[in-house]
């Protein structure tokens, strides 16, 4: 798969117009906004500060840029991608060349200080969003399992901070409409309360040809309500969260690599995701003079319900219909040095932690095997068994619909201490040595039961009569594992003045191991060609689980303000070592997916943001990455005329990882009257050529696409009009080949809408 790459003179040729013709004001200093995190494991307030590499979106550019969920905001990072799979089930992330396909996630989300465990809840939509800070590279000492790729913290709006209500209302062609309202009320200086609600509508850009029906159509609805409390040193804050969403979806095509061709969006069966999530918590915070102690309790419900055309074709071949219940409880506290507490002569400041969390996720499986499925894939393994001699008779299948069922439940538990200590002014003023070590522990166990009925007729050699048998089968059995972690971390940074530093960093991180419940049905396949009615629960639980991936990271890099209030940047290079990778594969039999610990890869590359005011009313933005992720070691085995043959993918790309990603961005604002003004923004969004596949056989060329918005505002009211992928560019979201086929996910096309928003 190849895309014309093509060069960008436009944008190069608006930054030149728009710098050569603006007046320079040197009596109006604009004074780039400071970047205050509140991430309650930091202990410092000032971004500039940081020995890592981040980066924030704050509010208002959450609002000028459209950015609707993480996927979006993404965008705005360097060497972050997360695809397109066409549903708000799969929400897979890389962040420089690390990710993960399936099960458990690379990166740690958090929202308002509360974990998302599952990466099912990832996607959710946009609205009160005050601010959203990405940690990029391993954060495993402060975070623990999942953070192998970083973290991203998420924070709402706090109605200590802010009052009144908000009405947004939006309309956009494809039937798209989105409706939100907040109310942020004090009663008095000490408590604040805050209730949200979201609505939106999405009529798709694509259709299922077999139908004529919307093959993305979206539907959710959703709320927040937020209570705060704050007395001297005492601060509490209590956040509820509900979302229900159903979306068709799965809207994939097959393509023909030879062509290049991308045959019209056509399948019988349902595509359809449908879930509800719920999230609650409360956050406690003590500040002494000398110390201030963190507690946060988390609890998460999702449920949701996947039905699946797993062959995406007219034909009648195999479906699954797959639910998940998840119940989650985490603790974590904290206990930190006061930021303003300088200990001794060496401004000593320390950090400790615990944390705990509770995860039971229920999964039920049933694939169905329909009539064309029967015929192309159950009745040939019985033929093949008959006619290689293994069996003396021949077997009919006489079933017109198989089930083969799929019933576990994967309870997970963690615990985990940590330290960080940070001394400054070591050796000579401004240089700081920062140390910090976890222990993680982890136990992951399952229950399953899969089980298959199936009718066979049995036509014995000679005149006999046909016998008509039923096949029961089952595969049934439990399993555990336990895992332990040491995640160390160390970091220099020197300080040339408190907004310009240099830092370097050592980190370890690790990706959790688990279970491959998703390949039961191939397993059930196999089960159901053999002769034996005993089962090897030490095989199948050997097959099944995996091991975790863990990797070092190695950073440089530095930031600050090169031209005060006019010019600040960043940048980091980095190399990581990746060992037991976790590589999603399909199953023996191909009717199912599974993660292997099958390789062993090197990432490195660099990243670098720039932020500047062009003149008086002219802003720009810049982020850059460039990630050069390949296999060391994949050693793996693909099928050739029916049998397994050796392969290595050592020295190949690693599929899903762009080469390059950009993000260049334009802000105008100027007053049209002494109380209208009228803001314009532009972005460019570009991303470098990805692989689709481990083989490296299948890819996408550069693409890129541009974003707009251009807004009028007085007193309370603004208006808008926006759009999103302005020249309407053509290119895959996604990716992926099942049964001999390749499909793909077609991008969401040029959008454009209206904007109105009130605040009283």
């Amino acid at each position: 798969m190849k895309v014309k790459h093509k060069l960008i003179p436009t944008v190069i040729g608006i930054f030149v117009f728009v710098n050569a013709n603006c007046q320079a004001q040197s009596d109006s200093i604009y004074i780039l906004d400071e970047a205050v995190v509140k991430n309650i494991k930091k202990e410092t307030s000032n971004i500039s500060e940081l020995p890592t590499a981040v980066s924030v979106i704050n509010a208002s550019t959450v609002k000028k840029k459209q950015l609707q969920s993480l996927k979006e905001a993404a965008m705005s990072i360097p060497n972050v991608y997360i695809p397109d799979y066409g549903t708000k089930l799969t929400s897979s992330t890389y962040i420089r060349g690390i990710g993960s396909r399936m099960n458990t996630p690379a990166i740690g989300l958090y929202v308002d200080n509360i974990p998302y465990l599952d990466k099912s809840s990832f996607d959710f939509d946009f609205y009160d969003i005050d601010r959203i800070e990405v940690l990029r590279g391993s954060q495993g000492t402060l975070y623990g399992r999942n953070a192998i790729g970083g973290i991203v913290n998420i924070y709402t709006f706090s109605p200590l901070e802010y009052e009144g209500t908000n009405i947004n209302i939006s309309a956009a062609n494809n039937e798209k409409y989105k409706t939100q309202i907040s109310h942020y009320a004090k009663a008095g200086k000490n408590f604040g309360m805050s209730i949200s609600a979201n609505y939106n509508k999405d009529g798709g850009f694509l259709t299922n040809a077999y139908n004529g029906e919307s093959a993305d159509k979206l539907a959710s609805f959703g709320g927040r309500l937020h209570l705060a409390y704050q007395k001297n040193r005492f601060k509490a804050d209590y956040s509820l969260s509900y979302e229900d969403s159903r979306q068709n979806g799965f809207a994939y095509s097959i393509y023909d690599k030879a062509t290049q061709t991308t045959n019209p969006i056509s399948y019988n069966d349902a595509n359809e995701y449908k879930r509800k999530l719920l999230t609650t918590g409360i956050s406690l915070e003590y500040e002494s003079s000398r110390f201030v102690l963190i507690s946060t309790l988390g609890l998460q419900y999702f449920g949701d319900r996947m039905d699946l055309d797993q062959d995406f074709t007219p034909k009648s071949i195999f479906t699954i219909m797959q639910t998940q219940h998840q119940r989650s409880i985490s603790e974590e506290i904290i206990i930190k040095s006061h930021s303003s507490n300088n200990s001794s002569a060496f401004n000593y400041q320390w950090l400790f932690g615990a944390f705990g969390f509770y995860q039971k996720m229920n999964t039920q499986g049933p694939v169905t095997f329909k009539h064309d499925g029967i015929q192309s894939i159950i009745q040939p393994v019985f033929d093949n068994l008959y006619t290689s001699g293994a069996m003396p008779f021949k077997m009919t299948v006489k079933d017109d619909e198989i089930i083969v069922g799929g019933d576990f439940e994967i309870p997970t538990k963690s615990g985990a201490i940590f330290h960080q200590s940070t001394f400054n002014n070591i050796l000579f003023k401004g240089l700081s040595l920062t140390a910090g070590l976890r222990f993680d522990y982890e136990q992951i166990k399952i229950d399953y039961f899969s089980s298959s009925k199936i009718t066979i007729g049995v036509k014995m050699p000679g005149p006999a009569p046909e016998i008509v048998q039923i096949k029961n089968d089952t595969i049934n059995g439990k399993n555990s594992r336990n895992y332990i972690q040491l995640l160390p971390k160390i970091s220099l940074k020197y300080s040339f003045s408190p907004a310009v530093n240099v830092y370097v960093l050592a980190s370890k991180g690790y990706k959790s191991g688990g279970y491959n419940n998703q390949m039961f049905s191939d397993l059930m396949q196999a089960k159901m060609a053999s002769r034996n009615s005993e089962t090897d629960i030490d095989a199948v639980n050997e097959v099944i689980s995996y091991k975790p991936e863990e990797s070092w990271n190695f950073e440089v890099g530095g930031r600050g303000d090169l031209i005060q209030g006019f010019l600040s940047g960043d940048f980091a290079a980095f190399f990581i070592r990746s060992t037991n990778q976790q590589i999603a594969q399909f199953a023996p039999q191909g009717l199912g997916r599974m993660m292997k610990n099958a390789g062993r890869s090197t990432s490195k590359g660099i990243e670098f943001s720039l932020r500047a005011k062009i003149c008086r009313n002219l802003y720009f933005d810049a982020a850059y990455g460039y990630t050069h992720a390949k296999f060391d070691v994949y050693n793996d085995t693909v099928k050739v005329n029916g049998t397994n043959q050796p392969v290595s993918y050592g020295n190949n790309f690693v599929p899903m990882v762009p080469r390059h990603t950009l993000m260049l961005a334009f802000d105008f604002a100027e007053y049209i009257t002494s109380t209208a003004q009228i803001r314009c923004n532009l972005q460019y969004y570009g991303y470098g050529k990805t692989y689709w596949t481990e083989a490296n056989n299948a890819w996408r060329g550069y693409y890129g696409t541009f974003n707009g918005k251009i807004t009028i505002a007085q007193n309370k009211y603004e208006f808008s009009i926006w759009s999103k992928n302005i020249l309407n560019r053509k290119y895959h979201s996604f990716y992926f080949e099942s049964m001999g086929n390749s499909f793909v996910q077609r991008a969401k096309q040029f959008q454009w809408g209206v904007d109105v928003n009130i605040r009283f």
